[in-house]
């Protein structure tokens, strides 16, 4: 039996990672959270851990009290919610390089798959740059490792975000029609493809539960994030 953690387990993706995990009987999970009983309504299996990523002594509880084989990091936030460019890279970049720092001091050496983003390869701005320093953070750790660069997530997230809800209703079906039908195996299209945030969870469950890499990491992105069986 594997013990998977999951870090932002109350977004879109990690709400995904949550429903999808309570339905397999080959791991136990524990999902890392602010405030305990926020995940009922999706698990009645997913262990609640109160959890700050700024505490060294929650940090050490990983790997020891909090059993982990495989940690999936599914934070992230945004500058408007975060307030500030030093808040919001606290988010993107802190806590990710904090729980990568503590699982690569680990003997056991568990593996760490990321939600990252689409243009993460080749950042500009804020957002793209600090999705980039925590892959590269990831990728020097020497943890076996897992990138998913989803382009616009779709699906229902508690939060409204003006860009995503108009991106959701203005381009991804027409985006998505054309991917299908006119170019099905475009590596480009489908890089910057809208994606339903349980394709992305279903995504990485396979590859890093089922079809682990060999060795070293691999990055999802286009086609590997919505056919990764055909990838």
């Amino acid at each position: 039996m594997r013990n998977v953690v999951i870090a932002g387990a109350t977004g879109l993706v990690g709400r995904e990672l949550v429903r999808q995990l309570d339905a397999r009987k080959d791991v136990e999970f524990t999902a890392l959270v602010r405030r305990a009983g926020s995940l009922r309504s999706l698990s009645g299996r997913v262990k609640e851990a109160t959890f700050d990523y700024r505490s060294p002594a929650d940090l050490e509880r990983l790997g020891t009290e909090i059993p982990c084989d495989l940690l999936l990091c599914a934070l992230g936030t945004t500058l408007k919610k975060a307030g500030s460019p030093a808040a919001f890279r606290e988010v993107d970049l802190g806590y990710p390089a904090a729980l990568i720092t503590r699982l690569a001091a680990l003997p056991t050496r568990p593996a760490f798959a990321l939600v990252s983003a689409a243009g993460a390869g080749h950042p500009r701005g804020l957002y793209l740059e600090t999705k980039a320093e925590v892959e590269k953070v990831l990728v020097a750790s020497g943890l076996p490792y897992l990138i998913a660069r989803p382009s616009l997530l779709l699906g229902d997230r508690e939060e409204f975000r003006l860009a995503e809800r108009l991106g959701a209703l203005l381009l991804a079906k027409p985006y998505l029609a054309a991917a299908r039908y006119l170019a099905p195996r475009s590596r480009f299209l489908w890089r910057y493809a809208p994606i339903e945030a349980s394709q992305v969870a279903k995504a990485l469950l396979w590859t890093s539960l089922d079809n682990p890499p060999a060795s070293g990491g691999r990055v999802l992105s286009g086609l590997a994030l919505h056919h990764p069986i055909l990838s």
